[in-house]
Formats: C-alpha cells, sequence, structure tokens
C-alpha cells in the first residue's frame, strides 16, 4: 500500500493525476500481461490528465447514527 501511495504522489509530481481502481478481474489482467502464477495483481490505476470539468455527482452520506455506536 505504501508503495502504491508513494507512486500515486510521484505523479503527482510530475503534473499526472491518478485514482485507484478496485473490483477488476486479476485473472484477466494476468492473462493480458502474461503473468505466471506466481504473480499478484494487488493494485490498478487509471493515470492521465484531470479534467477539471469532470462529470462528478452529488456526494450521499449516511447519517452517523446509522454508522456509530457508543458503547
Amino acid at each position: 500500500a505504501l508503495a502504491c501511495q508513494n507512486f500515486m504522489m510521484s505523479l503527482v509530481a510530475e503534473g499526472f493525476d491518478s485514482c485507484p481502481m478496485e473490483g477488476f478481474d486479476e485473472k484477466r489482467i494476468k492473462k493480458i500481461l502474461n503473468l505466471n502464477w506466481r504473480c499478484h495483481v494487488v493494485m490498478i490505476f487509471g493515470i492521465g490528465k484531470a479534467d477539471n470539468k469532470g462529470v462528478y455527482g452529488e456526494r450521499f452520506r449516511v447519517s452517523e447514527d446509522l454508522v456509530i455506536k457508543e458503547v
């Protein structure tokens, strides 16, 4: 995780933006990259230049009462 964080910070220093992705198909990625069974794909990134006028939806936040329980 720290190596990925450093990689993302290095991209920003070079003028690029990145976004870690989840829910990827590790088997397909390993096949595309011709990786053997000993290799594991732990994270993938979208990398490029961000569009400041990008498509953003409204944020949805769940009420704190639903996620915080005092004991």
